[in-house]
This record gives C-alpha cells, sequence and structure tokens, in this order.
C-alpha cells in the first residue's frame, strides 16, 4: 500500500513540473534561510558555554555615579577590588585580572624577528581556574606562579616559533630601551569565537608586580584605587547565587565610600553570560552583539519558514481543480477520506523531504558567503551539529503537519457527484482563509520592506554625515612606543615631513574613528572657580601643535598650541561638550580659566567643536586634549594626492629607516571610521537577504491564488469574451480583489513598519526623520509586484480561446 501512495505521490509530482518546481523552491529557499539564520542566532547565544564555570563567573564594572544620576560607566575597575571583593564577601570563590599590555598592540620579538601582538593581557594565576582553557604544553599549576612568564595560543606559538611545543622558549619584550625576557610556560586552544576576552599572550601578573621596566610604563598596578584599568572577573562559590552576591554589593560600596576608596564609582555585578548580547558599556574588550537584533532576525526567520508554508498551502489548493477528477473518480471506485487524506500526506511528506534536500545543496553553496556576511567564525559547520539536523527534522514534521493537513482535508472532501459534472466551484470551502494567508504575507513583506529602506538611508545618513574631522587622505602609523626614544621619534617625524607628498604629520595617543576607549579617562573635573560640582567621566587625549590642523577641525575660541607650549605649562584645548557638561554656553568665557585634573590645576587654552571621536551613530564625548612634545603611539600622516595607499611603499621605507627593529603597522583613518559600522553593515546584509526570500515567497503564493482564481472563473471569463470584453477589461475584473487583499495588507503592515523602524531609530544618536517617502516607496514596489504577479496568470487566461473555457466534457 505504501509503495502505491509512493509511486502516485511522485507521478503526481513530475506530472506537473512547473507548479511542483515552484513549490519546491518555495520550501527549500524557506529551509535553508531559516537553518541558517537560526544556526547564527544559536552562536550569538552560545557565547562563554565554552567555560565550565559560565554560570558563576561574574564581571565586575563600575557605575560613576553623579548625585544619584548615573553619569557614566566603565567595564574596567581598580586592580585591588577582586582581592578586596574575596576577602570580604563569602560568595566569592575566587577572582581573576586581565590587565590590557599595549594600546592596543605590543611588538615582540623572537630570535631577533619582530613581531606584532594585538589582545595581550596579564593575568593572575587564577586566570585558569576562573576561565576554561585546558594546557596542550606545559602544566596549568605552573603557570603563572613566577614574574616573568608568559601563555601563548595554539596559533601565537605556530606564528612565532612555528611550532606548537614552545615550552621554555623565550620571548624578548623592547621596553624603554631595555628587554623583558618571558619564558613561556604554556600552549593553549585558541580564545574561542564566542567569548567577549579574545587574547593571543598572557603574561603573569607578577610581571607587573615586580619588573622595574613595567612598573615604570603602567605604574602602580596593584593597591591603586585611582585608575581604572583592570577587568576583575569573580567566581562565586558552588552554592551561592548571583542575586545574594548582588544584593552584598550595596554594602560593600558603603564601606569602600566611607573608606575613601571610591567616592564616585559604584560596583556593578555582571553576569558574562550576558556581557555580549546585553553589555554595551564604554572599554568593552570587543564590540558586543545586540539581543533585540538576534532576536529579531530569528523572528524574521520564522516568518521566512512560515511564509514557504503558507505559500505551499496556497499552490496546492490552487492546484486542487485539476486533481478534482482524479478525486472524484477514486471515490467512484471505493476509496475512502482517510486513503486519500494519506495519499495527499504522503505527497505532502515527498515534497518536504525533497525541499530538505535542496536546502542542504543551497547551504553548501552559500554557507561560505553566509559566514562572510554574518560575521560568524570560518569553522562555522553547521552540517556536524546535531542541533541543526534536529532543528531540520522539526522544520520537516511541523511543514507536512502545517501544509499537508489542510490541502489533504479539503481535497478528500470532494463530493464525486458534483466534481463528475464539473461544478467545481460548490465544492471548494476557505476561499477566506486563503485570502488572509495572502493578507498575513504582505502584511510581513510591507513591514520588512519599509524596514529594509530605513535601514539603509539611516546608515547612508551616518556614513555621509558631517563628522567635524576631516578622514580622507590620512594614514594613522603605529609606531613601537616600548623604545621610547624621543629622538627617534623626532627623526621619524621631520622624515615624514620632507616627503614632498606628506602635507603634515601629528603626534598623539589618540585619533579620530578609534573607539574613545583607547584614551584615557577621569572624573569630577570641574571649573576651580565654579560653585557647581558634578562627576561625569572626561576623556583625556595627547596632542601636538599639528593635531588640530591635520585632522581640519573647528577651533571656536581661544588658541591651538604652538611650537612654544610645553607640558610644563599645563594647557589643555576642550571640545564643547565638557562645557555642556560645565553648564557653560559662552565658549570664550572659559579661556583663561582653570580645571582640577590629576591634583594639578590646568589652564584651559582654547575650545574645539564638538567632531565625532567615533562613528556618527554614538554621541559626542567630553574630551580634554594636553599638549605633549613625547610620542604616544600615533602617527597621522596627512597626503597631498587624493589616494594615498599609493605612498605607503615610501611611508613603510621611512619608518624602516628609523625603526628597523619593528614591523610597519598602520590604518586608513576613513576605514577606521568605516569599521564601526561593521555590525550594522552585516545586519543590513542579512536583513536584506531574508526580506527578499519572503517577497519571493509571497509572490509566489499571490501567483498560486491567482491561479485558483482564474480556474474558478475560467467559465466566466469566456462568456465575457464573447459578449465583447477586452483582456483589460478582464485584467481588471480578476485583480480588483487582489489588489483589495493587498491594500488591507497596507493598512495592517504600515504603522507597524512605523513603531518598529522608530523604536530602531532610537538606538542611534543622530537620526533621520521617518519621513513619507520611506513608506511610499515600498508600497508602490509591492504593489508593483503584485501587479505584475497577477498580470503573468491573468493575461494569459484573458488570451484563451473562449470556445476552450465554454466546452464541458
Amino acid at each position: 500500500m505504501i509503495r502505491n501512495y509512493l509511486k502516485i505521490a511522485w507521478r503526481s509530482f513530475i506530472k506537473d513540473k512547473s507548479f511542483s518546481a515552484i513549490n519546491l523552491l518555495g520550501l527549500a529557499t524557506g529551509f535553508a534561510i531559516a537553518l541558517l539564520i537560526i544556526q547564527y542566532v544559536r552562536f550569538e547565544l552560545s557565547y562563554e558555554n565554552t567555560h565550565e564555570k559560565a554560570n558563576r563567573i561574574v564581571r565586575l564594572t563600575y557605575d560613576i555615579m553623579d548625585g544619584e544620576t548615573i553619569s557614566s560607566q566603565d567595564c574596567e575597575t581598580n586592580p585591588p577590588l577582586g582581592a578586596r571583593l574575596k576577602a570580604e564577601l563569602t560568595e566569592v570563590e575566587n577572582f581573576t585580572r586581565a590587565y590590557q599590555i599595549g594600546e592596543p598592540t605590543i611588538t615582540i620579538e623572537v630570535d631577533n624577528k619582530p613581531f606584532i601582538v594585538e589582545k595581550t593581557y596579564a593575568a593572575d594565576p587564577a586566570f585558569f581556574d576562573v576561565f576554561t582553557y585546558p594546557f596542550l604544553y606545559g602544566k596549568k599549576e605552573d603557570a603563572f606562579s613566577k614574574p616573568n612568564q608568559a601563555v601563548l595560543t595554539e596559533t601565537a606559538a605556530l606564528k612565532y616559533f612555528n611550532r606548537k611545543n614552545v615550552i621554555g622558549e623565550t620571548i624578548t619584550l623592547p621596553a624603554s630601551g631595555m628587554e623583558i625576557l618571558l619564558d613561556v610556560v604554556g600552549v593553549i586552544p585558541d580564545s574561542p569565537a564566542n567569548t567577549h576576552l579574545k587574547f593571543n599572550m598572557l603574561i603573569s601578573y607578577a610581571t607587573l608586580l615586580t619588573d622595574p621596566i613595567m612598573q615604570a610604563l603602567y605604574g602602580e598596578t596593584e593597591n591603586n584605587w585611582n585608575g581604572n584599568n583592570t577587568y576583575t572577573y569573580a567566581l562565586l562559590g558552588k552554592n551561592a547565587s548571583y542575586e545574594s552576591f548582588t544584593d552584598k554589593l550595596v554594602g560593600f560600596n558603603k564601606r569602600l565610600r566611607n573608606e575613601k576608596k571610591m567616592l564616585t564609582d559604584r560596583v556593578i555585578g555582571q553576569k558574562i553570560e550576558d556581557i555580549h548580547l546585553y553589555s554595551n558599556k564604554p572599554f568593552e574588550p570587543e564590540p558586543n552583539g545586540s539581543a533585540s537584533t538576534v532576536f529579531f532576525l530569528l523572528g524574521v526567520a520564522f516568518l521566512v519558514i512560515i511564509s514557504a508554508f503558507v505559500n505551499y498551502i496556497n499552490l496546492t489548493t490552487s492546484k486542487a481543480l485539476d486533481r478534482a477528477k482524479e478525486v472524484g473518480v477514486r471515490k467512484v471506485v471505493g476509496s475512502t477520506k482517510s486513503q486519500l487524506r494519506v495519499q495527499f500526506l504522503i505527497e505532502s511528506l515527498l515534497m518536504n523531504l525533497l525541499a530538505g534536500l535542496c536546502a542542504l545543496v543551497i547551504i553548501s553553496f552559500v554557507k561560505d558567503h553566509f559566514i562572510e556576511i554574518a560575521g560568524v567564525p570560518d569553522n562555522f559547520n553547521v552540517f556536524t551539529d546535531m542541533f541543526f539536523w534536529g532543528t531540520l527534522g522539526v522544520f520537516l514534521i511541523f511543514g507536512v503537519t502545517f501544509s499537508g493537513t489542510y490541502p489533504a482535508l479539503l481535497l478528500s472532501s470532494f463530493k464525486p457527484s458534483l466534481i463528475l459534472k464539473g461544478k467545481f466551484s460548490h465544492s471548494f470551502k476557505g476561499v477566506l482563509l486563503r485570502k488572509s494567508l495572502v493578507v498575513f504575507q504582505f502584511t510581513v513583506t510591507i513591514v520588512l520592506l519599509i524596514l529594509v529602506f530605513t535601514i539603509k538611508s539611516q546608515l547612508s545618513f551616518l556614513r555621509t554625515m558631517e563628522l567635524g574631522v576631516e578622514t580622507d587622505n590620512t594614514i594613522i602609523v603605529r609606531a613601537p612606543i616600548q623604545n621610547n626614544s624621543e629622538q627617534r621619534y623626532s627623526v621619524f617625524k621631520q622624515k615624514l615631513l620632507a616627503n614632498s607628498s606628506i602635507m603634515n604629520v601629528t603626534l598623539s595617543g589618540a585619533v579620530p574613528g578609534e573607539l574613545a576607549s583607547q584614551m584615557s579617562t577621569t572624573d569630577g573635573i570641574n571649573l576651580s572657580e565654579s560653585s557647581e560640582k558634578h562627576n561625569h567621566n572626561f576623556y583625556i587625549n595627547t596632542i601636538d601643535e599639528n593635531f588640530i590642523s591635520v585632522m581640519g577641525m573647528q577651533l571656536l575660541a581661544g588658541t591651538n598650541f604652538d611650537e612654544a607650549s610645553t607640558p610644563e605649562k599645563r594647557e589643555v584645548i576642550v571640545n564643547e561638550k565638557a562645557l555642556k557638561l560645565w553648564n557653560v554656553r559662552d565658549n570664550a568665557s572659559v579661556i583663561g580659566k582653570t580645571i582640577k585634573m590629576w591634583d594639578a590645576e590646568w589652564s584651559i587654552k582654547g575650545v574645539l567643536k564638538d567632531y565625532h571621536q567615533e562613528s556618527a551613530k554614538t554621541p559626542f564625548v567630553p574630551i580634554i586634549h594636553r599638549f605633549s612634545n613625547s610620542f604616544h603611539g600615533l602617527a597621522s600622516v596627512k597626503f597631498h594626492h587624493d589616494k594615498p595607499e599609493k605612498q605607503l611603499a615610501q611611508l613603510e621605507e621611512i619608518y624602516k629607516s628609523v625603526f628597523p627593529e619593528a614591523p610597519f603597522s598602520y590604518f586608513f583613518m576613513d576605514t577606521e571610521f568605516d569599521k564601526q559600522f561593521k555590525a550594522d553593515i552585516r545586519f543590513q546584509s542579512v536583513f536584506n537577504i531574508l526580506t527578499g526570500f519572503i517577497i519571493l515567497i509571497a509572490c509566489l503564493g499571490l501567483f498560486g491564488l491567482a491561479s485558483f482564481t482564474v480556474l474558478k472563473r475560467k467559465k466566466e471569463i469566456g462568456i465575457r469574451k464573447v459578449v465583447g470584453a477586452s483582456i483589460a477589461n478582464i485584467l481588471v475584473l480578476l485583480s480588483k480583489n487582489f489588489v483589495k487583499t493587498i491594500m488591507l495588507s497596507m493598512l495592517i503592515g504600515t504603522p507597524i513598519a512605523y513603531l518598529l523602524a522608530n523604536n530602531w531609530l532610537e538606538n542611534f544618536a543622530t537620526r533621520i526623520p521617518l519621513n513619507i517617502w520611506l513608506f511610499m516607496i515600498p508600497l508602490l514596489l509591492v504593489m508593483g509586484l503584485v501587479i505584475f504577479s497577477i498580470s503573468v496568470k491573468t493575461v494569459n487566461a484573458a488570451l484563451v480561446n473562449p470556445v476552450n473555457s465554454l466546452k464541458q466534457e
């Protein structure tokens, strides 16, 4: 019996190849897109799951308070915080710190060969107890028991030594004209892609405490309650709860405040499992994701698969008339309703299985492209993941049940007496259901298409708006700050200025386009003469006299630094945002006034127009620029030509002539700004693809409904043609109900789209207005697609000879 069912199902499948292909295309693309998005969402939700104790690890952060108001936040804390927590709170079993070395890179030497290392941290021995990193070589128990020890990742070991087992090897860290020697005591797997704290090399925290060169570079790193520069993690006991820990932080904060350890900072505990999707604080180790974005894409993925099933139902029911006589004959010769239902369910099963196989083929072709646009790791292999196969199985079961049951019930309910007389229309029910499904599909389509236009317009606006700085023709060079020879930096600058293609050069600690977290911060800065005292967080940058002109910034009041400026004069240039925090409206009024910073008085020399330190999607931040004729890591080179990349070879040659031992490291200023839109562009790309497939599936569904309507009204079309109706008349006749249906979808979808678009735009400091064209263009586009989809079928029906339409067998 089953064999007969399968044979009939296969015959039905190949009988109408175009119909089957459309059905297969809709289901297969729906499966493929939904499966990939669900796997992406699963990856985003999997952050920190490689750490066995993840549910017990809490990151400590600070809320910086201005009275009872949170004026700022900070992911980095004071170095002594972890030890104090462990000593006072019984919930804390252990703690570890991660202190970033380099800004943000360091240069090391292995066998006299230089390498640039990104993401290097000094860590406590407990790091490997708190976080799960099995040792491939070396022993966890021995790691970081002494100063001047290093642990490398597997990839770093291969890069620096061309082999994995490098226990006992030595790494040289040049610093201040001297050398720090680090012994490699361990090799561990690479940091997983789904962790917020990634690194290539760790060194023992004791190195910061005992090595005189490190102490000179980084200062007090053990008992310093005045500098927030350390990531601190607490490991809670097995029987401790996160809630009891956070409750006890209230009393802990009061004790620190009473001891004047922290007058303005409030310690906050944050589960590490929540960091990636729910944290966007200053000084994060890396840009985090967004829970709202992830769950929004998950919702769209489910809409894709539901639209695919809806499309299958519409196409199957529209084709039902072609099989009506088959059903009538089968019933006359003795087939029961249950047998007919099983037959049609098996056909649905066959279609879904074939669609699943086609989806696997699609995924194999698009997987690499999806990895690129979605930003998931290169080893993202869905085919080895049991969850992937389980999800596909659920889709198939749901598909057969959802998309197969209704057509099976419908087709098995036909009355043979009416069918064999050709009175098909009286055998059909559920027209309202089919129209409702189309309304649902196009409501979703309209909402998503409006959002696509909104996202594209907002990102285009942000990427082209005035930043307050000139980013073109500027290359930023990272020089080796460890070899702190002022003479060499001066020679480097002079050689650059001697090149005719270079307009100007400036040396600074940070440049626009970098995250503000690359600058140091301090809070509680106020005008000395003002009675108002607030506790806002200020970003501090070190610049020379060329910085403002190279960056194309606008000085609103006062004067720039000049050749006569010296660090000893303690002069600063502030931006408008700083003045607003001090409640100053007249820029010129603060020139010559003083602020207290780092227990010293500093005179305000000038006021800069606000500029975006980060991308235009972030608000202005208060920045204080202090003068320094020492080099602090970055040389910004402004070129005369429109294509500075052509001058890279000359730039590298000059660099190597001054710093022959250091690798040449650079970035383009405009590219650095664009990097901050990377996550938004990825979201836009994924969202555009999802929306495109939903539009395709919806149009296929509408095509199916148009097919059903044409079949049902075939005789009516023939009669109207006989009495003189034109093709245009028939097109209007058959299209008007569809247009009404789509208009209803527009009425439902437009306000929903407005609310969602407005909610998304609220995430940006600067945003576009929701003008009428953001709605009209998508609506007109949908209407055009609808009319085209309907016209394909209705025009063909209008061209049929009425004699054939009116003939009855």
